[in-house]
């Protein structure tokens, strides 16, 4: 098997995804104290071709395991300078384990936001029956 090209392969995280994935996790939920645990050993690759913040987590089969799967409950408000909304931002748990993180925008893509940019919430459309989840998600 041919090595990940350069942009492919899994890095550290930054700073600003890891403060985002902090301050998100820092939310009470099912799951998210190993959540919390799987950042240190977390890597990330990029998620999208858009230009946008999305990135793919990578953690490694020896973390802890969350015990849990799907969308986290809580998701993000992006705002931009005057306040308004410009974006979104989802995390997503497969098998137990950081997956995804989700930078959505309203408009040109938008790179990873810094945390005090972003106002927390319950996930709005994470309910089993949401047909706007990604299929891989779907029951």
């Amino acid at each position: 098997m041919a090595a990940p090209s350069a942009d492919r392969a899994p890095r550290p995280l930054t700073g600003t995804e890891r403060a985002l994935l902090d301050a998100l996790l820092a939310h009470d939920f099912t799951g998210a104290d190993v959540l919390r645990a799987q950042l240190d050993t977390a890597t990330a690759t990029p998620g999208c071709t858009c230009g946008c913040g999305t990135i793919d987590l990578h953690v490694p089969g020896t973390a802890p395991n969350a015990g849990v799967a799907g969308p986290a409950p809580v998701e993000g408000t992006v705002h931009g300078p005057d306040g308004r909304p410009t974006g979104g931002v989802l995390l997503f748990v497969e098998d137990g384990r950081l997956a995804r993180l989700d930078v959505t925008s309203h408009g040109d893509p938008l790179p990873v936001p810094d945390p005090a940019s972003v106002t927390w919430g319950d996930t709005a459309w994470a309910r089993p029956d949401t047909v706007r989840r990604p299929a891989r998600y779907r029951r």
